[in-house]
C-alpha cells in the first residue's frame, strides 16, 4: 500500500500510513504529521517521503560520498535538556536533510510550520536557535560550512501577533517588596521562599530549582549558585534574614511521575520541572489578588530594578553581582522604568520652578543695580 494521509476518529491530526515504493521492502510506515490541516499535511506527506528516498539511497554510498546530513550534525552536539526538547521537535523536519542544503529561509520557514501559534521570539529561541548551534558546532569540528540565519524582521513579528491575536514581546512587570511580601502571605513556606530567593539574589528559576542543601552553607549566609547562562557556580552572599527563613524549610525529593528514568535528588525546594511551578504560581498571585508577574519577572527582572532604580546601586556593581555579562545586556533587557509619566512631570515642574525662580533673582539683581 503507497504511504497515504488518514484521520482518524479520536483526533483532529493527520495521521501518514503505508509503504514508499521506491525504497525496496520499504517497512509499513505509521506516523503522525502533527497538521489538522489536510494542505499542510500533504505537503508534509511529499517532504516526508523525499527525505525518506534520499536517506535509503545516501545511505549505499562509501562514508566519503555519504553527505553530512542534519542528523548526523545533531549526534556531534551536546545539548541541554531544554534545546534537546527543541530538537526533537526539528527532527522529523532535518535529520535527513543534508547540511549544505540548510538554507537560512528554510530555518525560519519551520517556524510557523512547527508552532504557527507562537511568536517570532518563541520561533527564534526554539528553531533559529538550536539549529544554528548544531551546525555551527559541526562547522567547529570541519565538518560543514557554517550558517547565519537572520531574525524574523519586525513587520513579519506584528504580522504574526496579528494572525494569532497576542501581542509578542510584552514588557516584563519587575517584582518589588510588597508584591514579594504579599505573595507569601498567601503561599506556602517553600513557594514564598522560592520567590523571595530570585528576587534577592537574581537567581534563574532552573538554578533556583536545581539547588540541593549541598549547596547551601546557611551557617555563613553563602549559596553555591548553580551554573547557567556561561556563568560557572558561583558563591552569592545571603541575607540574614532569608538564610534563618531558609533554615526552617525542609528540603525534599520531586514526586514520581512514572518515568522508570525519573531522578529524584534531595532538592532545597522540591521541585524538579519549571512546568510544574507556573500553574500553583498563578493560584497564589490570584488568591493574593496581585498581579501574574511570573518567576523572572519577579525574580530576576525585580532584583534588577530594586537595585538600580530604586537604590541607585552602580550597573557595574549590579550586574557583577547579578551575575549578567555586561552593562549593556542589564540595561537593555532588564532595566524597567517606573512611573515615567510621575518623574517627566516632576522634572518639568523642577526644571520650570527653578528658571523662574533663577529669571526673579536676576530682575530683582538688575532693579537694586539700576
Amino acid at each position: 500500500m503507497p504511504l497515504e494521509l488518514i484521520k482518524r476518529k479520536d483526533t483532529d491530526v493527520w495521521h501518514i500510513r503505508g509503504r514508499i515504493d521506491e525504497i525496496p521492502d520499504c517497512k509499513y510506515i505509521r506516523k503522525s504529521t502533527g497538521k489538522a490541516r489536510k494542505a499542510d499535511a500533504e505537503t508534509y506527506l511529499a517532504w516526508f517521503k523525499q527525505q525518506q528516498i534520499r536517506a535509503y539511497y545516501a545511505s549505499d554510498l562509501p562514508e566519503e560520498e555519504r553527505p553530512f546530513l542534519f542528523s548526523d550534525a545533531v549526534e556531534l552536539y551536546n545539548p541541554t535538556p531544554e534545546y534537546a526538547g527543541y530538537l526533537l521537535k526539528l527532527m522529523p523536519y532535518l535529520e535527513n536533510k543534508p547540511v549544505n542544503e540548510i538554507t537560512p529561509k528554510m530555518v525560519r520557514e519551520l517556524g510557523p510550520a512547527i508552532s504557527p501559534g507562537n511568536s517570532t521570539s518563541t520561533w527564534r529561541k526554539q528553531v533559529i536557535g538550536p539549529v544554528r548551534a548544531v551546525v555551527n558546532n559541526a562547522h567547529d569540528l570541519g565538518k560543514c560550512q557554517p550558517i547565519k540565519i537572520k531574525a524574523y524582521s519586525n513587520m513579519e513579528s506584528e504580522k504574526q501577533d496579528v494572525l494569532r491575536g497576542k501581542q509578542s514581546n510584552v514588557e516584563k512587570v519587575p517584582g518589588d517588596w510588597l508584591w514579594i511580601f504579599l505573595f507569601k502571605e498567601h503561599s506556602d513556606l517553600r513557594f514564598g521562599l522560592m520567590a523571595q530567593f530570585m528576587f534577592e539574589t537574581a537567581a534563574r528559576i532552573s538554578q533556583t530549582l536545581a539547588l540541593t542543601p549541598d549547596h547551601l552553607n546557611l551557617e555563613n549566609r553563602r549559596v553555591k549558585m548553580p551554573s547557567a547562562k556561561g556563568y560557572g557556580e558561583t558563591p552569592v552572599t545571603l541575607s540574614e534574614e532569608l538564610a534563618k527563613e531558609l533554615a526552617t524549610l525542609k528540603p525534599r525529593r520531586p514526586r514520581k511521575t512514572g518515568d522508570p528514568n525519573q531522578k529524584r535528588p534531595l532538592l532545597v525546594f522540591g521541585y524538579a520541572s519549571r512546568s510544574s511551578i507556573y500553574k500553583p504560581w498563578k493560584r497564589i498571585c490570584d488568591a493574593a489578588g496581585i498581579d501574574h508577574r511570573m518567576p523572572h519577572a519577579a525574580g530576576r527582572h525585580g532584583f534588577a530594578t530594586e537595585m538600580l532604580n530604586r537604590h541607585g546601586i552602580d550597573p557595574h556593581t549590579v550586574a557583577k553581582l547579578g551575575r549578567w555579562k555586561d552593562v549593556k545586556l542589564l540595561f537593555d533587557t532588564y532595566g524597567h522604568s517606573e512611573n515615567e509619566e510621575q518623574k517627566i512631570m516632576d522634572a518639568l515642574r523642577t526644571g520650570r520652578v527653578q528658571v523662574l525662580q533663577q529669571m526673579r533673582d536676576n530682575a530683582l539683581i538688575l532693579k537694586k543695580e539700576s
